[in-house]
């Protein structure tokens, strides 16, 4: 190679490296940015975002106070309730279980569960995860004074006797689909769901700052909590979920936590990458429509990526994004303690991720 080749390959070079870091800076002037505008807009006290690329952090950062009044700034050490994100640990289990081959999925969830009602004795395992089974909801979700079932065998009785809707017909979101999941799970392995949890996931991600009992949770780290009410931001109900309710609500987490779990998936260290494409795939009804959910997770598509993620509380979501495989992916990671005008999660994200995804 010339002198005069060797160095017009290295001002290539330095000239790439440049574009890229100020590339990288250019993003993430530009997520802080939006950030501004989505709490300004929203009204939104304390917000905290992750963006990964396969193995590369392209955003982190936290932004606003704890509580409108008293608080402390946030940080990615702050802590967030992360509401039904939490359903994706009882659904990672049951992937996990169903490539071990120790449960079917299209099987009726009957089969590991003896105390079902016996009107839910026909709904699948993927049924429930899907949210197609057709079963009520275990509470009254417009009167949470109400106590609720002191355990989950009184949940079912107390539900054995009201109509179900006809499973697969349509997707009908409710709480209880994880509590059945739940019980398969324990049927299954013979372990309580907690220390299932902790012994499959928690431990082994070593996720030093995620908890599923408020009691254990640091409060002077925690978020107050909102909600918005005729456009205004006031703070949200206290709700004193049972201890059975873990599979579907009940986690607490930082946001490096989140990114660590959400990474381990796409990494397939918890699933293969295999059983994962197998299993996200949209819930296919009898007429050729799907539904929203791809054995548990939420699921989308925007131009050639696939989207799966869970919301939680409309106050935070996770997302993976893939194209044809998992080997190129990102995460957007995006948590907040509540807004004034009711914004849903999904629009935060979808803010953040138009400013990430290549063009």
């Amino acid at each position: 190679m010339t002198k005069s080749s060797l160095l017009a390959s290295l001002y290539l070079f330095l000239a790439g490296a440049a574009c890229a870091q100020t590339s990288a800076i250019d993003t993430h002037a530009a997520v802080d940015a939006q950030l501004r505008a989505n709490a300004q807009e929203h009204g939104i006290p304390a917000q905290a975002v992750l963006v990964l690329h396969n193995s590369d952090i392209l955003y982190r950062n936290a932004t606003g106070t704890t509580a409108l009044e008293g608080g402390t700034p946030v940080t990615p050490k702050t802590v967030f309730s992360v509401y039904s994100v939490s359903k994706l640990f009882a659904i990672t289990l049951t992937m996990q279980l169903q490539e071990e081959g120790k449960l079917d999925i299209s099987a009726p969830a009957s089969r590991y569960v003896g105390s079902l009602p016996h009107s839910w004795r026909n709904i699948r395992i993927d049924q429930f995860l899907n949210h197609v089974s057709g079963v009520p909801e275990y509470f009254d979700g417009n009167d949470f004074s109400r106590p609720f079932p002191p355990s989950l065998e009184a949940v079912f009785a107390n539900l054995k006797d009201l109509p179900v809707s006809a499973p697969g017909e349509r997707t009908r979101y409710t709480n209880t689909n994880n509590l059945v999941i739940a019980a398969v799970l324990e049927s299954v392995t013979g372990t309580p769901y907690r220390t299932l949890l902790r012994q499959r996931i928690i431990e082994p991600l070593g996720l030093q700052e995620t908890w599923f009992d408020l009691a254990d949770v640091p409060k002077a780290r925690l978020v107050d909590s909102y909600r918005a009410q005729e456009g205004q931001i006031v703070p949200d109900m206290s709700i004193a979920w049972p201890d059975y309710s873990a599979a579907h609500v009940g986690g607490y987490m930082t946001l490096d936590d989140v990114g660590k779990f959400m990474s381990a998936i796409a990494h397939g260290r918890l699933v293969s990458r295999a059983e994962l494409l197998r299993l996200w795939q949209p819930y296919k009804f009898a007429n050729g429509n799907v539904g929203f959910f791809a054995t548990g997770w939420d699921y989308g598509e925007s131009g050639r990526w696939h989207e799966v993620g869970h919301d939680g509380g409309a106050k935070v979501r996770v997302r993976i994004l893939f194209d044809e495989n998992l080997d190129d992916h990102y995460i957007v990671i995006y948590l907040t303690n509540g807004n004034k005008d009711g914004v849903w999660s999904r629009t935060l994200v979808d803010s953040v991720q138009t400013l990430i995804l290549p063009k």
